[in-house]
């Protein structure tokens, strides 16, 4: 229940949840009967060490595909916000000048193949006669020689083709990993060189988490420490992740490390570029006091808090510094030490020093701490 303060001191109509009452207008005299309040206990408990950060969503991949040869597009079978797998063809290059290429390769090498196999059979037919001396030993060296020269030919020859059947297959670009393509800015009909950025494709499945950790909790991070995370985009969606890396140094001028938390990301949900809130837990804990959410009314247009603390029967009002809210306690950072009683009924009733008379004393508030992994 959160109620509104019209002054310093006074109470006054206005709460907007369910069951909470609204306030006396102006205070009620000294002599006035007790108000009959239901309490609870500021309660300390050993909380979760919960750090949070905020950071950006990156693509776990971001590749700029580029063309290995010039050419004309011909073809890019492939638009903005599309999925392609590894390897999927995303654009095609005019290849008629690289096809002539290749045609002229290997009638280079068809012939360089039967020149070999002449000078080699010219040299098998001769082996005979050089043994008997029919021809001189300089002779047959000489076909030795060209059975020589005619392999080296086919070699570079096929060596030639292999480039000729590259430059072929240059032109034609392959997604080199399956994801999304981000960005597509040239079109068929346009020349591209092999330094033009002509597709990107980023890879969001996994999706990474930059978040910058304070310099005071940095080394307490391991990877493998669950991340939760939300999103402007999905309100009332938290997202599970993990630490996947950790920087080794630290930002002079933040003073902060830069921490990846990877997200599965299945279904898409998150975007590179999203904005995102985290908390981690870590493995140490630390007091905290908390108090019913009940208990808490708001003052100075809502932008600062309070709760009545019951003193020797008296309200007193206590202004406090919140935190975060877990179930259906609020954690107080400042203003009120554990173990005070306050009230937790009739606050649009109560006033600073009003009489009262507890009938009920309520349970200490229960803490719902964010489900995680230590």
């Amino acid at each position: 229940m959160i109620c509104a303060l019209a002054g310093p001191l006074l109470l006054v109509a206005g709460c907007d949840r369910p069951g909470t009452q609204t306030a006396a207008s102006e205070p009620v005299a000294a002599t006035q009967a007790p108000i009959d309040i239901q309490t609870s206990r500021a309660d300390q408990i050993d909380v979760p060490t919960v750090v949070r950060a905020t950071g950006t969503f990156v693509a776990d991949e971001t590749s700029d595909v580029t063309p290995q040869v010039p050419g004309t597009i011909v073809t890019t079978p492939v638009n903005l916000g599309d999925f392609v797998q590894s390897g999927q063809i995303v654009m095609r290059l005019d290849d008629r000048d690289a096809r002539i290429r290749l045609n002229q390769v290997q009638a280079s090498l068809q012939q360089a193949e039967a020149e070999a196999l002449r000078a080699q059979t010219e040299m098998q037919r001769n082996a005979d006669l050089a043994e008997s001396g029919d021809i001189s030993r300089s002779a047959y060296d000489r076909l030795t020689a060209q059975v020589a020269i005619a392999d080296a030919a086919v070699a570079q020859a096929k060596a030639l083709l292999a480039g000729a059947e590259k430059a072929v297959d240059d032109t034609t670009v392959h997604a080199p990993f399956a994801g999304h393509v981000s960005a597509r800015p040239v079109a068929v009909g346009e020349w591209v060189t092999a330094t033009t950025k002509a597709i990107t494709i980023v890879r969001i499945q996994p999706i990474t988490l930059n978040l910058q950790v304070p310099e005071a909790d940095a080394a307490q991070f391991a990877v493998g420490m669950v991340v939760h995370a939300e999103v402007p985009a999905h309100i009332g969606k938290t997202f599970l992740g993990a630490v996947a890396a950790r920087n080794v140094a630290i930002e002079p001028t933040s003073r902060a490390m830069t921490v990846e938390a990877a997200f599965p990301n299945a279904d898409s949900a998150l975007s590179p570029g999203m904005f995102g809130s985290a908390q981690i837990r870590l493995p140490t804990t630390e007091q905290a006091v908390f108090v019913p959410l009940d208990a808490i009314v708001a003052i100075a247009n809502g932008e600062s808090s309070a709760v009545y603390a019951i003193v020797e029967g008296n309200a007193q009002l206590r202004v406090v510094q919140t935190g975060e809210a877990l179930g259906d306690a609020v954690r107080i950072v400042a203003g009120l030490n554990a173990g005070t009683v306050v009230a937790t009924t009739q606050l649009d009733q109560l006033f600073d020093g009003a009489p009262v008379r507890t009938t009920v004393a309520a349970a200490p508030p229960q803490a719902d701490f964010i489900d995680v992994a230590p």
